[in-house]
């Protein structure tokens, strides 16, 4: 049933992994959301949540969903920053950037923010209505210290960190260079499962 499975505004592969280890059912699906267009003078957490706002503003929705069973559709965007410096961390262009990236964060703490967009749709009236809602955000602070000698190591063991903000994967090999955190893990990976389950359940999933 419809109302058992989650639709998923997302291609991260991390989060598809977290909710198959949740064992919640989902459906992925595309969205159009333009990233640009949040405004970067928002609060770092404001501006997060204001990213996955704007994606669930754009999940495209397929037609045949449009009937009287509810749907429930998910969002999420997490991004880092250097705590002190307040130097957003992105997806490196290529090794080197990737490896400026990793130097940077041995010097200081690792602000990161995980915004997700949580909402119940019925179709009506020829439109879908926002039955529920929950849009939320998830703090965590990180030290993750890859030092130079065992970079390419790194590189070696974790070839998708170079896909990843900051070039920072605290999970598998890379467990070896978390030095401390201090939130919630699955935040920091993507998805704030804790979380997403207990909305979840409060919107009758």
């Amino acid at each position: 049933m419809k109302k058992n499975r989650l639709y998923l505004g997302s291609q991260s592969k991390m989060r598809q992994h977290l909710l198959d280890l949740a064992e919640i059912p989902y459906t992925v699906l595309k969205q159009t959301c333009d990233e640009c267009a949040v405004n970067l003078e928002k609060s770092f957490d404001k501006y997060v949540l204001a990213i996955a706002q704007e994606k669930i503003n754009h999940v495209i929705i397929p037609e045949k969903l449009q009937d009287d069973s509810p749907i429930f559709i998910l969002t999420a965007d997490t991004l880092m920053r250097l705590q002190e410096s307040k130097t957003i961390l992105g997806k490196p262009k290529d090794k080197d950037d990737a490896k400026q990236m990793l130097n940077l964060m041995q010097t200081e703490p690792i602000e990161l923010v995980t915004g997700c967009c949580l909402e119940k749709r019925k179709w009506a009236n020829n439109t879908w209505q926002t039955a529920s809602k929950k849009h939320w955000t998830m703090p965590a602070t990180i030290e993750f210290c890859v030092p130079d000698e065992e970079m390419d190591l790194y590189f070696e063991k974790m070839p998708y960190a170079l896909s990843a903000c900051g070039a920072g994967i605290i999970e598998d090999f890379g467990l070896n260079f978390l030095k401390r955190i201090d939130g919630s893990f699955t935040a920091v990976l993507g998805l704030p499962l804790f979380e997403l389950r207990r909305e979840l359940k409060a919107m009758g999933f």
